[in-house]
């Protein structure tokens, strides 16, 4: 592993802390981490002054610096995939998610939660998980480069296992899962192509237990989508 900042990934940490927990005082952030107060304080004024967090009367929340950033991040992508995602969601009156391929990991870029329904299933934007784990991963890492998946499958245990499942996910064109990364939620996915049949993205439907009998009923919707992106983004023909 690279060597990192130990200071910088303290600064990191209060504001994810912030981000999922806040207003948080300085106490409450030292107590939560087992940080020393004084460290704890000092990071957050610092954030502060970059407007990575703004105070409160009741303590620290996510600053405006951080919609400013996250405007920046894939906006072509995110902005031609949200109307997609709305309309799937109000489809099939489930979650929607988009995950990113960042290094040998899937990270959610953005999602859409249908409230039709009072059981639903949500990730956290920015949440990261293994491509090989879970349905948007295993759509990702089935159309990968070549130079990708095989930096994966080589630090990956069971090798051949994954091996077949990425081409049985290639031959369908979509991935399955079942209670891999929250327990009770089924997952459908499917990639968004570039020209080069590149997996840019990938489009999920998340489902709880009790409505995952006809998941796959979504695929032909869910596999619309994708090629509408690829279409919109990269001109790739239908």
């Amino acid at each position: 592993m690279a060597e990192i900042s130990k200071t910088a990934d303290q600064a990191l940490t209060v504001l994810l802390e912030v981000s999922e927990h806040g207003p948080m005082t300085p106490a409450m952030v030292a107590r939560s981490l087992g940080m020393n107060r004084t460290v704890a304080h000092r990071l957050l004024s610092t954030l502060h002054s970059r407007g990575f967090i703004t105070r409160q009367s009741d303590g620290y929340v996510p600053g405006a610096m951080l919609v400013r950033i996250a405007d920046h991040v894939q906006p072509e992508l995110r902005t031609r995939a949200r109307e997609t995602m709305r309309v799937l969601a109000g489809e099939t009156g489930e979650t929607v998610v988009l995950h990113v391929p960042d290094g040998d990991d899937a990270l959610v870029l953005d999602q859409v939660v249908s409230d039709r329904n009072v059981v639903r299933v949500q990730h956290e934007i920015g949440s990261r998980h293994p491509m090989p784990v879970a349905a948007s991963g295993r759509a990702l890492l089935a159309f990968a480069t070549d130079t990708a998946a095989k930096r994966v499958l080589k630090r990956t245990e069971h090798a051949d296992g994954l091996a077949r499942q990425l081409e049985g996910v290639r031959q369908l064109g979509y991935a399955l899962s079942h209670d891999e990364l929250q327990q009770g939620v089924h997952g459908l996915a499917v990639p968004v192509l570039d020209a080069d049949t590149v997996a840019v993205a990938s489009l999920a439907i998340l489902v709880p237990v009790n409505r995952a009998n006809n998941l796959t009923d979504h695929a032909s919707a869910l596999l619309d989508a994708a090629a509408g992106l690829s279409r919109a983004l990269y001109g790739v023909p239908a």
